[in-house]
């Protein structure tokens, strides 16, 4: 994989995959992982480095970072020592000073620091508050979050990583390999790849109205779209891009995205 610039790539032994993390300014513009789950803990361990990106983040982009968790999810793991896991206690009390700055800078009115690796919760913290309005509340380590955007790299990149380990799709292959009807209207040569990184080209969102006759009709019309500019040439955020990987985890693997990422 080419390194570019402002852009940082770490291999991963515990799954056949790269992470891959760049930015442009403040805003993170490229998230790339199998099992975001190791994505704390690798940039944790690579010290320095990961703390530079976490300060380039914007105010919505931390939810990268800070694995943000509620109670249902941690619930059943064991606490143990970071040392353990090879993990280092001495950096990961660097959080602290980083999350702080963030709430100061009004980045995030709080949040939940959970980092786990190979089976075990070795930090847990919450932040802030979870409630400004109509009166304060602290934030608290069984919080519950909704999810939203989270979903991306939880979910819906995470099994079509899986597909990938499985030999199902590469990244490279053009999305219209396996959903026909998307190459139309200048999208024919758009990859997986391109979609995970939001460098397809599409628009940020479609019209509400799309949706009102059914996933089939919607589909139907995000597949008539043309992109907003060139394939590969543009970082930008699109929910319909997204859209159309959970589609393409559907017709793959034989199962909706709700089902296969569970």
């Amino acid at each position: 994989m080419t390194k570019r610039k402002n852009t940082r790539t770490w291999p991963t032994a515990e799954t056949a995959c790269l992470i891959r993390i760049g930015w442009d300014g403040p805003i993170a513009s490229k998230v790339l992982i199998a099992k975001p789950v190791l994505v704390a803990a690798r940039l944790v361990r690579t010290g320095r480095a990961a703390w530079a990106f976490l300060s380039t983040l914007s105010a919505a982009a931390p939810i990268l970072f800070l694995l943000v968790a509620g109670a249902s999810a941690v619930a059943g793991l064991p606490r143990t020592v970071p040392e353990r896991v090879g993990m280092r206690a001495d950096v990961l009390s660097r959080i602290d000073a980083v999350v702080a700055k963030g709430l100061e800078q009004g980045r995030m009115p709080g949040c939940v620091v959970c980092i786990g690796r190979r089976g075990f919760i070795v930090f847990r913290k919450a932040y802030g508050f979870r409630q400004l309005l109509p009166k304060k509340e602290r934030m608290t380590s069984d919080t519950l979050f909704d999810l939203a955007s989270l979903t991306k790299p939880v979910a819906t990149a995470t099994s079509i990583m899986l597909l990938v380990e499985r030999g199902q799709i590469r990244l490279r292959d053009e999305v219209a390999d396996h959903i026909p009807e998307f190459g139309q209207n200048g999208k024919e040569d758009i990859t997986i790849e391109q979609l995970l990184t939001h460098q397809g080209g599409l628009i940020p969102d479609n019209p509400l109205a799309d949706y009102k006759d059914g996933p089939e009709k919607a589909m139907e019309r995000i597949f008539a779209l043309k992109p907003k500019v060139e394939p590969g040439t543009r970082f930008i955020y699109t929910d319909v891009g997204f859209i159309v990987l959970g589609e393409l985890v559907r017709r793959v693997s034989g199962r909706p995205l709700d089902v296969f990422a569970r």
